[in-house]
């Protein structure tokens, strides 16, 4: 089966490899049909690492997967039939340590997570996995079911900072999580603005029915109950800061760079500031599944960017992915 391999930054290739055989108790075997990429994808081809993560050996990249299920094994549930639409959560935690026993999984400090070195993930044409983080997404395209992983961030954040009917949000960065997380927020009955500075994403995030305004738009006066800052940057956490009302509650979201992510701790204490790190996402799934189901009509900006695998290794090599919001490798 053809699979994409990351062997070093700046080397991709697709590789055959053996299909998986017999199908264990608790597994279903997938068909992966679509598979997004992500940032990280592209931190690990250009640098090689994500922080501590640190590509040592050959890797199979992607971890936003819609497929098809084409075998189960035994003692899974019957709603995984062959033939269903399906999206795989990621991360398959050990399920023993203290985070996983809380409910926290997204902690637990054994998981194992697609493309992250050195698992496996799954821009492969066939994957067998947990029937427990497979879910059922009809009617669903592969593509649309795709999303419901970098959705998952923004519905993790919006149960942390118990966003509410009414609540006024603000995101910062308008690219696909900004943008699903803003979806996350008016699932909830809140009103979200959105901010970015990219022309692109301005028009197709408009296009998808959401409020996008630019940085000097935003009027000094907004008062946001919460923040969701999803850049990484110098720049939108000082925004965050100021957005924000006294005694509101900000997500750090996007992960940039150590030297730029550093708020002011006396603004912070000061202003009784409620601040939460955001790390991937537990028992989201069949929320976010929900929200696509229910805004399918709007994602058609997200989903409209396909190549097949094949043209994985020049599409990276060329940096396309500096031309698209979002980009679906198809299988």
């Amino acid at each position: 089966m053809k699979s994409a391999v990351l062997f070093a930054p700046h080397d991709i290739q697709i590789v055959e490899k053996p299909e998986p055989q017999a199908t264990p108790a608790g597994y279903v075997r997938v068909k992966v049909k679509a598979v997004g990429v992500c940032g990280s994808e592209i931190h690990y081809y250009e640098s090689g690492r994500i922080g501590d993560h640190v590509l040592r050996s050959p890797m199979v990249i992607g971890h936003e997967i819609g497929g098809i299920v084409e075998e189960v094994g035994a003692e899974v549930p019957s709603s995984l039939r062959p033939g269903t639409v399906v999206a795989l959560e990621p991360g398959i935690p050990c399920g023993a340590c203290t985070f996983c026993r809380q409910g926290e999984y997204n902690f637990c400090p054994q998981i194992q997570f697609f493309a992250t070195p050195p698992v496996d993930g799954a821009m492969q044409e066939v994957i067998l996995h947990p029937a427990a983080y497979t879910f059922v997404a009809d009617p669903l395209t592969v593509e649309e079911a795709a999303l419901a992983e970098p959705l998952s961030v923004g519905v993790y954040a919006a149960r942390q900072l118990n966003i509410d009917s009414g609540d006024t949000v603000l995101v910062i960065g308008g690219g696909p999580v900004g943008l699903l997380s803003a979806l996350a927020v008016e699932s909830r009955g809140a009103t979200a603005t959105v901010v970015e500075i990219n022309p692109t994403r301005i028009r197709l995030g408009r296009e998808m029915g959401l409020t996008i305004i630019l940085p000097e738009d935003l009027p000094s006066s907004f008062d946001g109950d919460q923040v969701l800052e999803c850049t990484g940057s110098a720049a939108g956490l000082q925004l965050a800061l100021r957005a924000v009302k006294t005694h509101g509650k900000i997500a750090l979201i996007g992960l940039g760079a150590s030297d730029q992510m550093k708020l002011d701790a006396l603004t912070v204490a000061q202003r009784g500031l409620q601040v939460y790190g955001i790390f991937r996402y537990a028992h989201t799934f069949p929320a976010a599944i929900q929200i696509l189901r229910a805004q399918r009509t709007r994602l058609g900006p997200l989903i409209k960017n396909n190549i097949a695998i094949d043209d994985v290794p020049s599409f990276f090599a060329q940096r396309h992915y500096q031309h698209s919001l979002k980009t679906i490798v198809t299988l």
